[in-house]
Parts: structure tokens; sequence; C-alpha cells
């Protein structure tokens, strides 16, 4: 590939503009109109000249990115591209709108890609003329930094799409993993679970410094809280009620989060860059619990010990990483393992959300589950599946070898 277009010159657009240029594409950014992909290219150059302060970049490399990336004027400037990555926010119907612009600008059978962090690529794909070139390139925030991207196969993207979509991922000094279609893929499932955890919390009356310092004893870099305030309450809320209104299935659609988002964003708490969250940030850069969240959410008189707030942190998420090799969401108890180490900030002390699992011993998680299950809920329940594994000591060791994909020669 010789030249890329980048639809969406927002934070993850840029990230992708910016390691596209690295590896050395001619990369097209592409706004609403001409002016919105201006600004776009504005606000690339600022965001080196940042990178260029903080050391990460030399004067040298960040001009030469820049001078690697053009604004798009006029759709018919997309003519040369051979692949198109759409980036723009997690709403169906501007992604459609998007997706449909791109092919009637593209030359046909050009390589289309969405971003998606959990729209389901097959349902995309609907408004495409040729959907067996379409695919799913999930890439994570900051993209320079962050090496993984979740490669999504539609049930109609082709073979060849996707192999041209592992080798362009490959070509960025990416890693790849191939993930099955369907809502929230494998990383924003695993990370769902464990977020929604840390708000059934909050429901619950749990100190928020308490969840926040389990999360700390695990080895995670900072604690579900904070993570949804920089996020963004208003997005997760966004994203439950696609989900809702997509149809799927209620434990799809978030239940334990939805209320506590909805009851935060009532009151104006929609996180970070919207006057705060859960926690408010003092000058210094420290956090602190909102003080009105106690009168949202009163302090239960029993605190539970942080060993238990940390387990049920801990087994929720590898809970649904089972859940997700299980059904064949992700091939591999190593790619697992990868996603959760590459994109999902999992503590490399403990090998990966499986790994960690099979340390402990299956039979033994199983038991710990159970034990979660009666006193937390029935999410904590292991699958049969799970109890099978634990029981006749198989554990994962046949989903654990690194396999080929099933692709053509």
């Amino acid at each position: 590939m010789k030249e890329i277009a980048v639809v969406g010159p927002g934070l993850m657009g840029l990230g992708i503009a910016q390691v596209a240029a690295a590896a050395g594409w001619k990369v097209w950014l592409v706004g609403r109109d001409a002016a919105a992909a201006a600004a776009g290219h504005a606000r690339l150059a600022s965001h080196l000249e940042r990178q260029v302060a903080r050391g990460r970049l030399d004067r040298t490399g960040a001009d030469a990115l820049l001078a690697q990336v053009g604004a798009v004027a006029d759709d018919t400037e997309l003519a040369g591209c051979e692949l198109a990555i759409e980036c723009v926010p997690e709403d169906r119907a501007l992604k459609l709108g998007v997706l449909s612009r791109l092919q009637d600008a593209l030359p046909a059978g050009t390589l289309i890609a969405t971003n998606t962090s959990g729209l389901p690529v097959t349902g995309l794909a609907a408004t495409l003329r040729r959907p067996d070139r379409f695919v799913g390139l999930h890439f994570f925030s900051p993209v320079e930094r962050m090496k993984l991207v979740e490669v999504v196969r539609g049930a109609a993207t082709g073979e060849a799409t996707l192999r041209e979509a592992l080798a362009f991922v490959e070509g960025l000094g990416q890693t790849a993993i191939v993930v099955r279609d369907g809502p929230g893929f494998f990383t924003s499932r695993v990370f769902a679970a464990y977020l929604d955890e840390a708000l059934a919390m909050v429901a619950e009356g749990v100190a928020p410094a308490s969840i926040e310092q389990a999360a700390l004893s695990l080895g995670r870099a900072v604690g579900p809280l904070a993570v949804l305030d920089d996020v963004s309450l208003a997005l997760n809320l966004q994203q439950i009620r696609q989900a809702r209104a997509d149809g799927l299935p209620s434990d799809r659609c978030r239940p334990l989060a939805a209320p506590v988002l909805e009851a935060m964003l009532a009151h104006g708490r929609g996180g970070r860059r919207q006057g705060g969250g859960f926690l408010d940030v003092a000058a210094d850069g420290t956090r602190a619990p909102w003080r009105g969240l106690s009168d949202l959410f009163p302090l239960a008189r029993a605190q539970p010990p942080l060993p238990r707030l940390a387990l049920r942190l801990r087994a929720i998420e590898v809970l649904e990483a089972l859940h997700c090799l299980e059904h064949g969401v992700i091939e591999t108890a190593d790619d697992a393992d990868t996603a959760s180490l590459l994109g999902l900030g999992f503590p490399r002390a403990d090998g990966g959300v499986l790994r960690w699992a099979e340390t402990q011993g299956l039979g033994r998680f199983v038991a710990t589950c159970d034990a979660l299950a009666r006193d937390a809920g029935p999410r904590f329940l292991p699958s049969p599946w799970l109890r099978e594994r634990a029981a006749d000591g198989r554990g994962l060791r046949d989903r654990r070898a690194i396999t080929k994909r099933n692709l053509p020669a």
C-alpha cells in the first residue's frame, strides 16, 4: 500500500495517521469537509510538537511524519488510496453515512476498515456494495504507544481482505490478534466486565477509594473509576444506549453499569473532561472521590475487605475472557493473554488474563467463583465448559498452543 485515507481526524484517527506515516505510507486525513480535515492536520502538528517537547520524537522525525500526511480538500483526492480507515465516534448512523461516502469516493474493491471498539462489523458492512472488502481494525489509544490491534472478521469479510489487514498491521509494527465479530469483540467485553464490577461496587455503597486501592493492589496502573472518568462516563452510557437500540440481549447492555452511569450523568458528572466524574482532580493532579457521590450512593456501614474487592475485579474479567475463548470470540488462550497485556493494561507479572487463571489452577478458580456467586451474584457462576475442564484436569492446554490461522496459502 502506498496511500491510505484516515476518516475522522480526532484523537484515534490522528494516532493511526502518525503510525502509518512512520511506517512509510502517505496518509490523507478526511473530515466532514475541507476545513475539518485541515483542522485535523493542524492538531496533528501540535500533537507532534508535544511529543518533541517530551523527548519522544526528534525534530527531524516529527517534520518527516507531518510531511507524509495531507488534508483532503475534495473526495476525488482519495482515488489513489488502497485502504481507508473510518475513525468517527461510536454512533452507528454516523458510521454508516461515512462508509457510504467512502465507497462512492474510492475505486471499487478498495479495502475499507472501521476502527469501531464494539459495534458489530457485520452490521456496518450492510451498507457496502463489497462487504467482502470490509474489516474491523480496532486500534488502542494512544496508538503510537499501544501496540495491539484487534482485526475483526465480519461474516462477509473475505480471506484476501483478512490477509491484507494482517499485513497492514504487521507493517505498522503493531501486534494483531484476529477476533470473531460480535458486540465488544474481545478486549471491550473483558474490560467492560472489569469496569462494570467496579460500578456494581459503587451501587452497593463500597467506598470509591477502596475500589481504586483494590485495583492498584492487583498491579493496575490506575483504578477503574479513574479510567471511566478519563474515557468519559457519557461515552460509556452512549455505548450502552447504542447496544439497546441494536436490540442486543440485556446481558450485553451492561445492566450493572447503566443505572450508575445514568445517575451520574443526571447530576452533571460526565467524566474528567466534562467537569468531573467519580473523582475530582486537584491542580497537582491528585484525585479524590467526588463529595456528592455518597449522596447518590450512600456508603454501606460494613465495608468489605480490600482482598475481597480485588478478587471480584480479577475474577470477573478472567471469567469474561474464558467465555470469549469458550465461544470462539478469540482463537487461542495465547491471543487472550497478548490482548490483555498489550491492550488492557493487565499486569505483566501475572502473564496475561488466562495465564493467571492457569497459575491459580482452574479447580481453585472455579471454587472461588462459586463462592463469589453466593455473595455477589450469579454472574460469577462458571459455565459447564469451564467446570468440565477444571474437573478433568485438562485446563487450557489444548487451547494454549499457538496455532496457525486457518488461512489459504
